[in-house]
């Protein structure tokens, strides 16, 4: 009878495990949502030159705290084949059998090696990964617009190249080459016979055309000294094509496992960092193969979850972590001091007899869940607001903005996904989110400036013909969300020195304003699902893009680079620094820009209404991040050291505290500049 309620107590502990990290880390849906946006950013971010491929968790569909961006960034000047084609005698060739287990030698073909720099050595001419690294390195430090959105020294960690965005999206960048050859090494997965038939001939088949990827970091001796010859086979792009097939049980225990890793196991110090989550993956992948897919249902994630972690300890009793594409290769070879394994082996034992429920409780991520544990409406899904708009509100990627000055894409492009009729919905609105976003950088990147300058604009039709071309990408963006693009229209009627439209554009942007609106703060603050509960109902029977235009408010942040130093947002007076243009609070800066207005057409009174107006809106905002507090409080001294008001230096000194709490340091420069 004990045993039977234990049964029971573990079926309903594992229900209320699942809906709780179904609710935290995503429902299956929005899981799909997340998948889609990276794959309309992997889309996006190729050429006949390069290829960019997001991987890791964030790719797989997971977006749990700590995960790192990370980008493959996939060259198409070489191209390496384990056997040689037919019609192509000088190719590089992938070499196995002379290298360390998981690792390949890439040869260099004699014609080629005057031009690319190898080593010449007993077994050929061979690529050296140490090379491609500091040529990788040396090539983003050299790009002005690259290293304007870093706030942090690009580090060499392995095969990537580690860097922080904007102070908050940590990425590792990856160079590495396509080898379309499935590895001999690697041909016994293909063919080895698996209990569950997982995963299936259709999977094996998909993964062998999409191939394997050459890193650029080699094995390590004995002395600890890494093999600057060798190049380590990746099989990132199959294990996504896996990790995407898995059901939403086998994701969930894919991210308690991390959880355990990074917030149990990596606290205790002597374990911190001995194990990374490629070995959890990997653990992961070998599992399936024994149980049957009918058995990873929510009532058997616990059971299925204890089953990963006994495997893990399993392979630490062994010293031994195979590899799942190459089993020969044990990744924890000469890793661990022994007893420093022995402890670890001891401490997943506790683990596991442990109560693991109360256990996991203990971790920061899943802090909540004792308390849900208690609670009648556990985690149930809200209903008062969509997936893809969850999603879409909580997922932080780089948009086609930020990475524009790689791909040029054409309309056609955008539009052959959000016409086509066989494509899901929440793809084409994840299209349709990308394409507002390319127009507005195409407007971004309009030399504009320049012409306004010129004294006989009016008859220069060159400068109409950008005119017109800025002025389409603007209109189109504006549906990008309820205020930003009115916003954005009535910056560049102030550039353009056409008053009386802007002032047009505020009074009908005006009445878009509402406290209800959902606050999308791109690279700051992205609103939790808690806050997001707290505002209005969105009406769902509105289509996405209408709620868009309607329901939601961005914040836009423009650094200036080489390809929009003329562009219409960087006119002096709009800017938060010389290189910076923001709109923090959107309120706030269109009273900002009704301040500008008034004072272009020279109305005391007006001055006087808009400037007071300012100051109102900026203690109102007062709760707001500290980009957009910062944003604010520039406005507000710009606008007061234009009339010359001798408030500005109070206003400096209310920033103060502000600026110390953040990497702020770029608008500190500015201001003491002022002084």
């Amino acid at each position: 009878m004990d045993h039977q309620k234990d049964i029971q107590s573990l079926s309903h502990n594992s229900c209320i495990l699942y809906h709780y990290l179904s609710n935290k880390f995503g429902s299956k849906t929005v899981v799909t949502c997340r998948r889609y946006k990276y794959k309309c950013f992997d889309d996006c971010m190729q050429n006949a030159d390069i290829r960019i491929i997001s991987s890791g968790s964030k790719a797989e569909g997971l977006d749990l705290p700590g995960s790192d961006l990370d980008l493959m960034f996939l060259s198409n000047e070489i191209v390496v084949y384990e056997n040689v084609p037919d019609d192509d005698k000088d190719s590089y060739l992938l070499d196995t059998e002379n290298a360390s287990v998981g690792f390949a030698f890439i040869k260099v073909p004699q014609r080629y090696s005057n031009n690319i720099k190898d080593t010449n050595t007993f077994n050929g001419f061979l690529l050296t990964n140490k090379y491609i690294k500091e040529r990788f390195i040396y090539e983003l430090a050299k790009d002005e617009w690259f290293m304007g959105i870093t706030r942090k020294v690009l580090n060499i960690q392995g095969p990537s190249i580690s860097a922080t965005f904007q102070g908050v999206v940590d990425a590792d960048l990856v160079q590495c080459h396509s080898c379309y050859d499935w590895p001999s090494v690697a041909k016994k997965w293909i063919f080895r016979s698996r209990f569950s038939n997982w995963p299936a001939e259709s999977l094996i088949k998909e993964s062998i055309i999409e191939g394997v990827l050459l890193v650029p970091v080699g094995s390590k001796s004995n002395s600890n000294v890494e093999n600057c010859y060798e190049w380590r086979l990746s099989f990132s792009l199959v294990e996504k094509i896996l990790i995407h097939s898995f059901n939403h049980c086998q994701l969930l225990c894919y991210a308690l496992l991390k959880i355990v890793l990074k917030e149990i196991i990596d606290s205790v110090n002597i374990f911190n960092k001995l194990l990374c989550s490629y070995f959890i993956k990997t653990v992961l992948f070998w599992v399936p193969e024994e149980l049957s897919v009918t058995y990873w249902i929510p009532k058997n994630l616990l059971r299925c979850f204890s089953f990963c972690i006994q495997r893990l300890q399993c392979f630490i009793l062994c010293n031994y972590i195979p590899n799942y594409f190459i089993p020969e290769h044990n990744l924890i070879e000469g890793r661990f001091p022994e007893e420093v394994r022995k402890q670890l082996e001891v401490f997943i034992g506790k683990f596991l007899k442990g109560d693991i429920m109360k256990i996991l409780s203990s971790s920061k991520s899943l802090s909540g869940l004792q308390r849900g544990c208690v609670l009648s409406d556990v985690s149930m899904p809200r209903q008062d607001i969509s997936d893809f708009d969850k999603t879409f509100m909580t997922v932080s990627i780089f948009d086609t903005t930020q990475l524009a000055f790689i791909i040029k894409r054409s309309l056609n492009f955008f539009l052959y996904i959000i016409l086509n009729e066989h494509y899901p919905k929440p793809l084409k609105n994840t299209y349709a989110i990308a394409f507002l976003d390319y127009s507005r950088s195409e407007a971004l990147s309009i030399n504009m400036l320049s012409g306004v300058s010129d004294s006989n604009c009016n008859d220069n039709k060159h400068y109409y013909s950008k005119y017109n071309q800025c002025l389409c990408h603007l209109l189109l963006s504006r549906y990008s969300d309820a205020v930003s693009g009115w916003l954005l229209l009535a910056v560049f009627f102030y550039s353009s020195k056409e008053y009386y439209k802007m002032i047009d554009v505020l009074q009908i942007s005006k009445e878009f304003f509402s406290p209800d609106l959902i606050h999308l703060a791109g690279w700051w603050n992205l609103p939790t699902l808690d806050q997001i509960r707290s505002k209005k109902m969105i009406l769902q029977s509105k289509s996405f893009l209408k709620r868009l235009r309607t329901s939601f408010s961005k914040s836009v942040t423009i650094s200036k680079n080489n390809e929009n130093d003329n562009g219409f947002v960087f006119h002096k007076d709009l800017t938060v620094t010389s290189e910076e243009f923001c709109i923090g609070s959107p309120i706030v800066y269109h009273r900002y820009l009704t301040f500008l207005y008034a004072y272009k057409v020279d109305s005391t009174r007006e001055i006087t209404i808009a400037l007071q107006s300012l100051k109102e809106a900026i203690e109102n905002s007062i709760n707001s991040d500290v980009v957009s507090v910062l944003t604010n409080y520039m406005c507000l001294f710009k606008a007061q050291q234009r009339v010359g008001i001798q408030e500005n230096y109070s206003t400096y000194l209310r920033m103060l505290p502000i600026l110390s709490s953040s990497d702020t340091k770029h608008i500190l420069s500015t201001l003491n500049t002022m002084f």
